[in-house]
């Protein structure tokens, strides 16, 4: 695998060569400081943008071209990362060299209709199927609480993140949607290149110099932001403890909590944090799994996960709600065994080799490559086998040391009561 960049006035050019796949995946990100408003307009943009466009403006044209072009396909999401929102349009393709020449630019011309030439007339866009996707939105956004883990996780975001980019989810507010109009929506998408947005266009697979011709054609007319953009959030926790129950009518309950992380260096936030979360959280033989399903049958599920960007560990776990306060308990036992280096001495090996199999996945995983490469431009990112590397040197007494700067912060559970149903 050969990395290239190539870094042009308006856009970012990251060319990742390698006859490992089949197919070559081109990623266009679109990125800007997080703005809470944008969330309105990200889901409905990003939808109506591969549903249609002006050439291909029926969903049934746009189904056929990806047919006749061998399977091409295109996607599309808006998501917040840290400190910043981003639009993210992906094309999958054939690697041309089992088609014909033209292919790879017959291809891109498909992409490119897609950003390019919205299905938009009089500055609006189609007004049939703006309709069909703005339904589909307001019915997405009033079904949150049809679905209790992704209300609980919005809920515990509100209160672990507050006041942050973190604290706000995708799934916009349904009387803000309601005001969307094809012009507004219109108005939005011409935000897309006229320089309010970092743009990086990624391609990974086998490819050759030509591409980096072709692009330049087809994007020629973008304009894009090169301002400095960060992912990390600063962020000053409450002191005290914040613990709040809601209740819904389900079976199982959905308990979150969370952990501020305090004065970590790098290599503590980037490398021991890793193999600390894996042995509480995430192997198979983990201690939450071990000491509060296994050993007491509290839970349906436990597992742990950190995010570097805003420095927090999280556990969540599918309880009954009779078990919350034993459940609190049994999980900070969990916390202070980890400060024990006989119990981390005797896992840290498995949690080495759990991690080794997670890292040897991104070889055969085309857009975690790519990702690695947009991730760099706003926060530095080791190499695979660096990183490998790196994890292997970490002694049990590091990974001990993380207790200490580990302060809970916030205890959410949405509790499942069915008498509400009565």
């Amino acid at each position: 695998m050969e990395y290239k960049k190539i870094q042009n006035k308006e856009y970012t050019l990251h060319l990742i060569n390698s006859n490992r796949f089949k197919t070559i995946n081109v990623v266009v990100f679109l990125t800007k400081e997080f703005n809470k408003d944008d969330i309105t307009y990200g889901g409905m943009l990003s939808s109506n943008l591969v549903y249609t466009s002006k050439k291909y403006n029926t969903k049934n044209k746009i189904a056929i071209i990806g047919e006749e072009l061998y399977g091409a396909n295109i996607t599309a999401s808006f998501g917040i990362s840290g400190n910043t929102e981003s639009f993210i349009f992906s094309l999958e393709f054939l690697n041309p060299k089992y088609t014909e020449d033209k292919y790879m630019n017959d291809t891109l011309d498909f992409l490119c209709e897609v950003l390019f030439n919205p299905n938009v007339k009089d500055n609006k866009f189609d007004e049939t199927y703006f309709n069909l996707i703005k339904k589909d939105v307001i019915t997405k956004c009033k079904s949150v609480k049809d679905n209790p883990g992704l209300y609980a996780s919005i809920e515990y975001a509100k209160i672990m993140y507050n006041k942050t980019p973190s604290s706000y989810s995708t799934i916009p507010n349904v009387e803000e949607v309601e005001k969307v109009t094809p012009e507004k929506l219109y108005k939005k998408y011409t935000e897309l290149f006229n320089g309010n947005y970092k743009i990086d266009i990624a391609i990974n697979g086998e490819i050759d110099d030509r591409i980096i011709e072709i692009i330049e054609n087809k994007f020629k007319n973008v304009k894009g932001c090169n301002k400095k953009l960060s992912f990390k959030i600063e962020h000053t926790y409450d002191k005290k403890v914040i613990e709040k129950v809601d209740t819904l009518p389900f079976n199982q309950s959905k308990l979150y909590v969370g952990y501020r992380l305090n004065d970590l260096t790098y290599h503590e936030l980037n490398h021991v944090l890793r193999v600390y979360n894996t042995i509480l959280g995430t192997m198979n033989d983990s201690l939450l799994f071990n000491i509060v399903r296994e050993e007491n049958s509290l839970c349906y599920t436990v597992n742990s996960y950190y995010s570097v960007y805003f420095k927090a560990l999280i556990i969540y776990a599918g309880i009954n709600k009779d078990n919350y306060d034993k459940s609190l308990d049994l999980i900070n036992k969990c916390i202070d065994k980890m400060g024990d280096i006989n119990i981390v001495n005797s896992m840290i090996d498995s949690a080495i080799m759990t991690i080794d199999t997670f890292l040897n996945n991104y070889y055969d995983d085309s857009y975690s490559q790519i990702e690695n490469k947009y991730i760099n431009e706003f926060d530095k990112v080791d190499d695979i086998e660096v990183l490998r590397e790196k994890l292997h040197n970490i002694s049990s007494e590091e990974v001990v040391k993380l207790k200490d700067k580990l302060r809970l912060n916030t205890i959410y559970m949405l509790k499942g009561d069915e008498w509400w149903k009565n």
